[in-house]
């Protein structure tokens, strides 16, 4: 893309044209990433914008014209202002030490272009604008790892979300080199650079980098030596693929795929240990619950996989004890199976389809008519009565009350 071509396409933008007329206290710079993804020509409706003037002052009056609201992100003083809109998200922050210092303290070329809205030109100090073209990922200058380790991470996430890029051989070495600052980064910047990644079409070819970079060793040392890496790269690459496939697995693909990442420290694939793997993702700062439910549910994937479409019964168990689990633990076996070339979706479809119907059913016995036949206190024990029966039903070997009454008596006697 030439720079006459790019001017082209960011003249014919309205949103550009409206938004260069919010405020007059100085000048307006698109750059980042919604300037790259416009060059690309990827829909974006997010906007960063770097300014001449007061950031906070053209945040608010950008806040009052799009309708939305302000407020800080980050320490001064490297403090950006972001509007969230009904349609757009807009960032700000002010130009500091004047724009060829902000140009070159980017993490890479093609993040580092700037036009200035609302009629240009495009500046381009470190030659991004052929990078993008040619599809090179390069980073600025080595220096700008050190100052933010992040930028590792978002290197390596950039492969996953723009798969038509490539980083070049030096800046590939730079982020290894580099990776030992991710363990200093705040863990909510990682987890927000994890979520893109595993959401990203290139998330396989993302992950095997990571690990032969030493990005993942630097985020989890479960990984240092791993030997599988190309099985979880499928992984997730398949869970990906669900993902985009519509649906309630679809929506469950997005919460096991974290899971991949604790695989080393679980076992995987020959094992699969859950409280391991809740631990690793919670070392990585994932939150504690959605940590404990994606390790669970890939614990209850593995546990599917080799009975899924083929055993009724089991497979119902297994549903039965997942409860509101089961969704992604379907989606995690689904797409290991996907890896060895067999297509789960049928009977996983099948398996919820069965659950919903079963599950809005009233239970054969309450948990209060339990306690009376097996005479129970309240606690442990009533639950596990609870459970087993729910499990028995599931199984289809209980269809009655009285055949519920008499598998408790019996198990309890067991």
């Amino acid at each position: 893309m030439t720079g006459p071509e790019a001017a082209r396409r960011l003249l014919a933008s309205p949103l550009l044209r409206r938004i260069a007329g919010l405020w007059d206290g100085g000048q307006l710079f698109l750059t980042g990433g919604s300037l790259r993804d416009r060059l690309l020509g990827l829909p974006t409706q997010d906007l960063d914008l770097a300014v001449s003037g007061d950031p906070r002052a053209a945040a608010e009056a950008v806040a009052v014209r799009l309708g939305g609201r302000c407020f800080p992100l980050g320490h001064p003083p490297l403090v950006t202002w972001r509007v969230a809109g009904a349609r757009h998200n807009v960032d700000l922050w002010g130009i500091e030490g004047g724009l060829e210092h902000d140009i070159f303290r980017r993490d890479f070329t093609v993040n580092a272009l700037f036009w200035r809205l609302p009629r240009g030109p495009l500046l381009d100090l470190v030659g991004g604008l052929d990078d993008l073209a040619a599809g090179r990922l390069r980073v600025v200058r080595k220096e700008n790892l050190v100052s933010d380790p992040l930028r590792v991470l978002r290197g390596v996430r950039l492969l996953a979300t723009h798969p038509e890029l490539r980083l070049t051989a030096e800046s590939e070495q730079q982020l290894g080199r580099s990776a030992p600052g991710l363990r200093s980064v705040a863990r909510e910047r990682v987890c927000e650079e994890l979520r893109l990644l595993l959401g990203g079409p290139g998330v396989e070819r993302s992950l095997l980098l990571a690990a032969r970079i030493g990005v993942m060793e630097a985020m989890l040392p479960s990984w240092r030596g791993y030997t599988r890496v190309q099985a979880v790269a499928r992984l997730a690459g398949e869970l990906r693929a669900l993902q985009r496939a519509g649906g309630a697995v679809a929506r469950a693909a997005v919460e096991v795929a974290v899971a991949v990442l604790a695989s080393p420290g679980a076992g995987f694939p020959g094992a699969w240990e859950a409280p391991a793997a809740a631990a690793a993702l919670a070392a990585i700062g994932w939150p504690p619950r959605a940590a404990q439910r994606a390790a669970a549910a890939a614990g209850l994937g593995e546990q599917l996989l080799p009975v899924l479409g083929r055993n009724a019964a089991a497979e119902r168990d297994l549903a039965a004890q997942a409860d509101d689990l089961l969704e992604p633990a379907v989606a995690w076996a689904v797409a290991r199976s996907a890896v060895t070339g067999a297509d789960s979706r049928v009977p996983g479809t099948a398996l919820l389809r069965w659950w919903r119907r079963f599950s809005s059913r009233p239970p054969l016995l309450s948990g209060e008519e339990i306690a009376t036949l097996l005479a129970l206190p309240a606690g442990p024990a009533r639950g596990a009565a609870v459970r087993a029966l729910r499990r028995a039903h599931a199984r289809g070997e209980v269809r009655n009350r009285e055949q519920a009454e008499r598998f408790l008596r019996e198990t309890q006697i067991r």
